[in-house]
């Protein structure tokens, strides 16, 4: 039977609060153990000095059984903790380069609630005939910004743009003594500028995530999209907002 059109695949975004759709608290076992695998996520190799840390692992979805499988790594990463991210020439930060990741660990893959949002994603998105007798290739990146000094921690890009996968979801796991990370929506001509140059009329949403499992997606084709940097709240402590991104690409575009 043919879906209908999704909210997130007619208009190009939505937005949920899966805490609520989940009926889970903070106090919940499988939240706590994921809001911990944030405690010790690697600085990125490929950003330093920006704020940013990371895991990434990759996994496999088949749309015909609803099962899903996380993806080895090649021996040479395995031995060193890492999976590859490849982003074709979307990030103008980094054009055609295979990032080499850290791995996110077992136990955060096996944790129930990463799988729930995983699998909530996959109900949200639509695809062709065609791509749904294939499997679906799914980036799951844990990423941090962490901010100790008067300055910024940014995300990558620092500009409106486009992913280059079909599907992109983020899912806010916590922030804490922080201001700034708003997220901005946009029609597709506005890839690679900045908010202030988007005009009222194609801005498409502008909103903050604030409470944890608040959590948006964009189909990247039908639009482009932003978070702005994090600063440093009044009190001693650092900054910290912690994010789960995955991404869907139908493996059939991938050979």
């Amino acid at each position: 039977m043919q879906l209908e059109p999704s909210e997130l695949a007619k208009n190009g975004y939505d937005r949920w609060g899966l805490a609520e759709h989940f009926g889970i608290t903070e106090d919940d076992a499988n939240y706590q153990a994921l809001r911990a695998a944030y405690a010790d996520l690697p600085p990125d190799p490929y950003a330093p000095g920006s704020g940013r840390h990371r895991r990434y692992a990759r996994g496999m979805f088949l749309p015909w059984s609803k099962e899903f499988i996380w993806m080895p790594a090649t021996e040479s990463q395995r031995r060193e903790g890492m999976n590859g991210y490849y982003q074709g020439d979307h990030n103008p930060e980094y054009p055609n380069v295979v990032r080499n990741l850290p791995a996110i660990t077992q136990e955060t893959c096996d944790n129930p609630l990463v799988l729930d949002m995983i699998k909530f994603a996959f109900e949200q998105t639509r695809w062709s005939e065609d791509d749904s007798v294939w499997p679906l290739f799914v980036g799951v990146h844990l990423i941090k910004l962490h901010i100790e000094d008067d300055g910024e921690a940014v995300s990558s890009p620092n500009e409106l743009h486009q992913d280059g996968e079909p599907y992109v979801f983020a899912h806010l796991i916590y922030r804490d003594n922080m201001v700034g990370g708003g997220n901005v929506i946009a029609t597709p001509a506005y890839r690679g500028k900045q908010p202030a140059d988007v005009p009222p009329e194609d801005t498409l949403a502008a909103f903050d995530l604030e409470k944890p499992l608040d959590s948006y997606a964009i189909t990247d084709d039908l639009v482009s999209h932003y978070v702005a940097p994090i600063r440093k709240g009044e009190a001693e402590r650092p900054g910290e907002r912690a994010i789960m991104l995955s991404d869907w690409v139908p493996m059939r575009h991938r050979i």
